[in-house]
């Protein structure tokens, strides 16, 4: 499980370090993605190919399936720690997220999360505004489904 806040920079040729407890969880290996949100999703292979998985149940049909899987499935290929427990982000990758030095990487229990310092607090700033509503909310929606 990836949990925590953890803060770091990148360095001159686009690497980053990583945890080790997150390192432990993914066995050193990862995909990383572009996350909707602007910043990066980064998977341990368990869990990128179970969100694979899902989005090959989905209709190819639908431009909108054809779309989110187009930008899923363009991000980085499996990528491996290097023996300082960094993994490389392109400068792609980068430019998305808005990342040009100090990073925030952020457990999402089945992914973390890689933003830049910056974005990283102005979302939390909002996550935190809103999260005892959406807690709230969230919490009756499932208790309609239930019954």
């Amino acid at each position: 499980m990836f949990s925590g806040e953890f803060h770091y920079k990148v360095d001159a040729k686009g690497r980053m370090s990583v945890p080790a407890d997150f390192r432990a969880a993914g066995d050193g290996k990862f995909y990383i993605t572009y996350s909707p949100d602007r910043c990066l999703q980064v998977y341990d292979e368990q869990h990128y190919l179970q969100r694979k998985a899902e989005l090959e149940r989905l209709d190819e049909f639908d431009p909108v399936v054809r779309s989110i899987k187009r930008v899923f499935f363009s991000g980085m290929p499996l990528q491996e720690c290097d023996s300082h427990g960094r993994i490389k982000l392109s400068p792609k990758m980068l430019e998305h997220a808005g990342i040009n030095g100090d990073v925030v990487l952020n457990g999402m229990s089945t992914y973390f999360e890689v933003w830049s310092a910056e974005r990283w607090e102005q979302q939390r700033a909002a996550d935190m505004e809103n999260y005892f509503e959406n807690y709230r909310k969230m919490t009756a929606k499932e208790q309609r489904e239930r019954g």
